[in-house]
């Protein structure tokens, strides 16, 4: 009997292990969509700067919101979930009642938005 349960266990950890690896890869394939979007956002915004005349304010604010845009877009790539993950759970199993709250709140606005559409 316990060596079925191994097997069972083992199972279930090679199971566990290939699902872990599945949303860490589709995670990282948002991550790089987004990413990419925000790099393509910058060039953009960039190239229309620089079609501006360049001493002109808004050339300028155009040039520098690019820059923020492209530093987005490459600490989205650089974002590991894991310690922020570690993090939100801290602080559930600190404040369960504060957590179901911001849950509740968080659900309320985006029902609110979704129910606008």
């Amino acid at each position: 009997m316990e060596s079925n349960k191994c097997a069972v266990d083992e199972a279930g950890k090679t199971i566990t292990e290939h699902q872990c690896s599945c949303k860490s890869t589709s995670f990282e394939n948002v991550k790089n969509s987004i990413a990419d979007t925000l790099h393509n956002a910058a060039d953009a915004l960039g190239a229309k700067a620089a079609e501006k005349d360049s001493q002109s304010g808004l050339a300028q604010f155009g040039k520098q919101a690019s820059e923020r845009l492209d530093q987005s877009a490459e600490y989205i790539r650089q974002f590991d979930c894991k310690p922020a993950d570690v993090r939100i759970r801290e602080f559930i199993r600190q404040s369960p009642g504060r957590s179901l709250l911001i849950a509740g709140a968080v659900g309320l606005i985006l029902g609110a938005i979704v129910r606008r559409r």
